[in-house]
């Protein structure tokens, strides 16, 4: 049995010891961990020709590709992989990987495993060169496997608390504060702990620590909480004595093993491969042996037995951990960036910014996919696929695309691709191919960077064969989506390039944008301290624009941007503070709009600032002007540049609250339209699909929720919206078995834990009280009953819970035939929250409850 670990440093081990040799190259062991993270699924190798070679041709990627897992079964066994047509697999009964088991403990609600088995952030100091993707993939899993752990951490701590064990509680807090130093929360419930296992002393000692990183690191102050308690502390304080050393966790554990190095991979031409099966193990001539290496940055080793000693003066990778544990969780880094939660080790460098292209990558072109299906059985739909695809891709204004019959001379596929990028001028290039499998087809699809000849992502869509419009449509939609998506990081990493000369501004500029994006990750925690702690990095972020704008004075993004960091902060510091940050904004574009008058990011900063006055501001005073000029601002931002989706998208808001629906819903779909990278499309396609919904037009409603399932199938409102319309669409037969299935996938996209923690705590019983409402309309009645029942018991302890959940409680009574009790709960709603009465009398589930019925209309 040969075993994978891949939480901390990578590990690959057989019953006798640990493995070297050519299977221990970086490459090698990367395509393990990809392997290793799918736990037995099968995945594609164009996918992980992407992630591990995506700078080589498409022929050598191949061939690297086999020459890999050649090696691999050479040297851990023929039965390692399992291949499923163009895919592959770890074998089950050959490979166990810690990963897994770490998976399968949190599914079974074993969190004493899942903290044994994480010895440290995924892949922990592991690379490959010149697979940024690869580098992309593991920051994500890095961070989902962090805060698993970390909640499984917090788990023990409090369960140690309730049990009145404080030492444990107090050890379990101080993982945590070590992974997540910048946590205001964390720091607080360690000393806290501390303080009740008698380690006073200690407890004062990690409050200074922390505010001095604070400081140091982020150039803010504590939090008022964490000075009252310390101020408790100091009250009682005596002489602190010098720190003592913190025990590495190692010395805690049975001694472990030596592990030799992951090797760095080979020179081109020094390795083995399909080729060499007639002499196994033979090199070709002028090749050059693997060298091991540190996992640090250091200089190559010399040849000979000098090579492979370790340096007298260079520490082991043990002693670094061991000596930054000694100093302390200030001197700790978080390993997925500083905002992100218990995400590890160390800072995240910006991405790197790529020269100017030589062709607009916002110019595409959709190459005829392939049909590899056995006898040519699928070309109907690998055209149209492609000719759909072009249609979708042709109506987003952004993009320049080239036409059907600009491609069609190179469907024979005789060109190489970058004679055929040069002759249709185009920065980027879809291909793609379709392959029977089974009752399926599966649909291969690759972006490539024309100027740098580069993979800059693939997917790979399995879908069931069936109607072929409908499938070319479903298949279109979800490609798109994709591509669009990632097509715009590229274009702002360029337009980023392109719009400065000055490389510290614009190194500063992604810094902040970083920050930015990871304040927002740690404010959907679901803690007050947590959420402060992610305005303290929107004020670093904020810091760094201001060095920005001084390093380039001409450049307006990075005043935009303070802009709408402030907004941001706004939307996290209450009323007490909101107006002064949203008059922040307003006075940042005033002052870029002094220098540049029709700068629409500018203009649709400001329109956005004064909305956000009128909608969250307790001061009514001036509302109908801030109203009026928030209208002009974003009208204007719209004329002087009609591709700014955002600026539609709160133009839309801004129509609908004067009550202009028609031309509300317009500006949501030129906002839709406009959205060329699918930044805003979650919340356009959700306000207009609850715009159908009001207005009874539950075909439409659907359209928009199948939209938005496919350009955006992880993101839990377009299965929310599909479990909504199961239950209230009339034409829609009720199925209960679909009902519960939604809600697990619901459960698993947007789990409890992170629904309150985005302020949506009502969202679990929504999902329950749905299906509760399907099973009603099966008639299903007892059944429907005991579901409600218990969704009321879990929202009895929470009043705005209890009180939500009597709306959707009366409208399944409703469906039960219990109209008497659906009145009475319908009554104690309006009595709480009397502004929602004309919704109520509106809406078509409660329209015989009322004397006076209006018109049909629901949507929540």
């Amino acid at each position: 049995m040969i075993r994978i670990e891949v939480l901390g440093d990578p590990v690959l081990r057989r019953p006798e010891g640990p493995v070297t040799g050519r299977a221990a190259y970086r490459r090698r062991v990367a395509l393990l961990a990809i392997l290793a993270a799918a736990r037995g699924r099968p995945v594609g190798r164009e996918r992980l020709i992407g992630l591990l070679w995506p700078e080589q041709p498409a022929d050598s990627a191949r061939h690297a590709l086999s020459e890999a897992l050649y090696v691999l079964r050479k040297e851990l066994g023929d039965d390692t992989f399992v291949a499923v047509g163009d895919e592959v697999a770890l074998s089950a009964r050959r490979v166990a990987t810690d990963l897994d088991e770490f998976e399968r403990g949190l599914e079974e609600g074993r969190a004493g495993e899942v903290v044994r088995l994480y010895r440290g952030p995924f892949l922990d100091g592991f690379y490959v060169s010149d697979a940024p993707d690869f580098e992309r993939w593991v920051d994500a899993e890095r961070d989902r496997l962090a805060r698993v752990w970390a909640r499984a951490v917090e788990g023990l701590a409090e369960a140690a608390e309730a049990a009145g064990e404080p030492v444990a509680a107090a050890d379990w807090w101080r993982e945590l504060a070590a992974r997540d130093p910048f946590s205001s929360r964390v720091a607080l419930r360690l000393m806290r702990a501390l303080l009740a296992a008698g380690e006073h002393t200690a407890a004062l000692r990690h409050g200074a620590a922390h505010t001095g990183l604070l400081h140091d690191e982020l150039g803010v102050g504590p939090e008022p909480e964490l000075c009252a308690f310390v101020e408790q502390l100091r009250a009682r304080a005596v002489p602190l004595p010098p720190p003592r050393p913190v025990p590495p966790r190692e010395a805690l554990l049975p001694a472990a093993e030596h592990v030799p190095p992951i090797e760095a991979d080979p020179e081109p031409g020094s390795e083995e491969g399909p080729g060499a099966e007639t002499e196994p193990g033979a090199r070709s001539p002028g090749s050059v042996e693997p060298q091991p290496f540190a996992l640090a940055p250091a200089e190559p080793s010399t040849e000979g037995a000098a090579a492979t000693k370790p340096s007298a003066t260079a520490p082991k990778p043990a002693d670094r951990r061991r000596r930054a544990l000694v100093y302390g969780a200030a001197l700790l880094v978080v390993a997925a960036g500083v905002a992100i939660p218990i995400a590890g080790a160390r800072r995240r460098a910006p991405p790197p910014v790529a020269a100017a292209p030589r062709y607009d990558p916002r110019r595409i072109a959709v190459l005829y996919f392939d049909d590899d299906s056995r006898g040519g059985e699928l070309g109907y739909l690998a055209r149209g696929l492609t000719e759909m695809l072009i249609h979708d891709l042709s109506q987003v204004p952004a993009l320049d695309v080239v036409s059907r019959n600009g491609v069609k001379p190179y469907r024979e596929g005789n060109l190489p691709l970058d004679s055929v990028a040069a002759r249709l001028r185009a920065g980027s290039v879809v291909e793609g191919s379709v392959q029977g499998a089974g009752d399926s087809v599966r649909v291969t699809v690759q972006l490539i960077d024309a100027n740098a000849q580069s993979h800059l992502e693939s997917r790979v869509i399995v879908r069931p064969l069936g109607n072929v419009l409908a499938l070319e449509s479903a298949l279109a939609d979800e490609v798109s989506g994709f591509l669009r998506r990632r097509l715009g990081r590229e274009v702002r990493l360029r337009q980023a390039a392109a719009e400065t000369e000055s490389p510290e501004a614009r190194e500063l500029v992604l810094r902040a944008e970083q920050a930015r994006a990871d304040a927002l990750g740690m404010a959907g925690q679901r803690h007050a301290l947590d959420q402060r702690s992610a305005a303290g990095l929107l004020e670093r972020a904020d810091s760094l624009l201001r060095r920005a704008e001084a390093a380039d004075p001409a450049w307006a993004r990075p005043s935009v941007l303070r802009g709408e960091v402030a907004l941001a902060l706004a939307g996290r510091a209450g009323l007490a503070r909101s107006p002064a940050l949203l008059a922040r904004a307003v006075g940042t574009a005033d002052r870029v709009l002094a220098r540049h008058p029709r700068y629409a990011p500018a203009l649709a900063l400001r329109g956005l600032a004064l909305w956000r006055r009128v909608t969250e501001s307790a001061d009514t005073a001036g509302q109908r002007d801030r109203l009026d000029r928030a209208e002009r601002d974003l009208r204007a931002a719209v004329d002087a540049d009609s591709s700014l989706a955002s600026a539609w998208a709160t133009l839309s808001q801004v129509l609908r609250l004067r009550g202009a629906f028609a031309e509300s819903d317009l500006a949501a779909r030129h906002a839709l339209a406009q959205d060329a990278y699918l930044d805003e499309a979650p919340d356009i396609l959700q306000r207009l699909y609850f715009g159908a919904m009001a207005q009874g037009d539950y075909a439409e409603a659907g359209r928009l929720c199948d939209r938005g399932r496919a350009q955006l199938p992880d993101d839990w409102r377009f299965v929310e919206c599909r479990l909504t319309l199961l239950r209230e669409d009339p034409a829609l037969p009720p199925d209960p078995a679909l009902a519960w299935r939604l809600v697990a996938e619901l459960e698993r996209l947007d789990p409890a834990p992170r629904a309150r923690g985005a302020g949506r705590s009502y969202s679990p019983l929504y999902r329950r009280a749905s299906a509760a409402a399907v099973l009603a309309r099966a008639g299903h009645k007892d059944s429907a009953r005991a579901v409600l029942a218990r969704a009321r018991s879990d929202a009895a302890g929470d009043p705005d819970l209890r009180v939500s959940f009597w709306l959707d409680d009366a409208y399944v009574r409703v469906l039960l035939g219990e109209r008497d009790e659906a009145r009475r709960l319908l009554d104690a709603y309006l009595k709480v929250r009397p502004t929602f009465a004309d919704y109520a009398r509106r809406d078509v589930a409660f329209r015989g409850l009322f004397a006076a019925p209006a018109a049909p209309a629901r949507g929540r």
